[in-house]
């Protein structure tokens, strides 16, 4: 990669380092404990657990997978980030993930993967809008794999290896939000999410 398109990107790799320096301090297992997503905990008024949830993981290997998928994930789509427009997504999935997950069996959950899915479902459309010729592909190999993990069967060598099951709501959650967020060409819920933090800071 040249300087130019280094200076270009720079703003980005500073945003997800800092996403990443997050991930990893929030495996500290005092911080771990008070930020992981709680059923019981967040009913009793810890409600940024909601949110920091999903930057907790399970294990190392859970941690080493979503933090390996999302290099992935930033280096096929980085030239469509700009970091505005995706801290507002990552915060929008964030939370309606947060909130998907009072509609699963689990009282309790850890991962950053319902965002990725989100981030992946996004960039494949984007993908499509730009007619690159792999992005329908993966968009019908993401959809085959939601349906397979809510309705077919669980992938029991992921689950084995993270120790936990595999939340498919939060994957469905974060996909749905990444769709909304594709679809809105006019970045109407850009401004309107912008306008609401604004208005919060008044």
């Amino acid at each position: 990669m040249n300087i130019k398109a280094w200076n270009l990107f720079l703003p980005i790799y500073r945003l997800l380092g800092l996403i990443v320096l997050l991930m990893l301090i929030a495996q500290i297992p005092v911080i771990h404990q008070m930020i992981v997503w709680d059923r019981v905990e967040i009913e009793t008024g810890q409600w940024w657990r909601i949110v920091t949830g999903n930057i907790t993981h399970t294990n190392e290997m859970h941690l080493a997978m979503n933090l390996a998928a999302l290099v992935i994930l930033t280096l096929l789509h980085r030239r469509y980030y700009d970091v505005r427009s995706l801290m507002i997504m990552m915060w929008c999935m964030m939370v309606v993930i947060g909130i998907a997950m009072f509609w699963s069996p689990f009282a309790w959950y850890a991962g950053l993967s319902g965002v990725l899915y989100g981030l992946f479902v996004w960039g494949v459309i984007n993908d499509i809008k730009n007619k690159i010729p792999l992005g329908w592909m993966l968009l019908m190999g993401t959809i085959f794999k939601l349906i397979h993990e809510a309705y077919i069967g669980k992938n029991f060598i992921t689950a084995e290896l993270i120790g936990a099951e595999i939340a498919y709501q939060a994957h469905w959650a974060g996909a749905i939000i990444g769709v909304l967020f594709a679809l809105n060409t006019k970045k109407v819920l850009y401004s309107y999410i912008s306008a609401l933090f604004l208005k919060s800071e008044d």
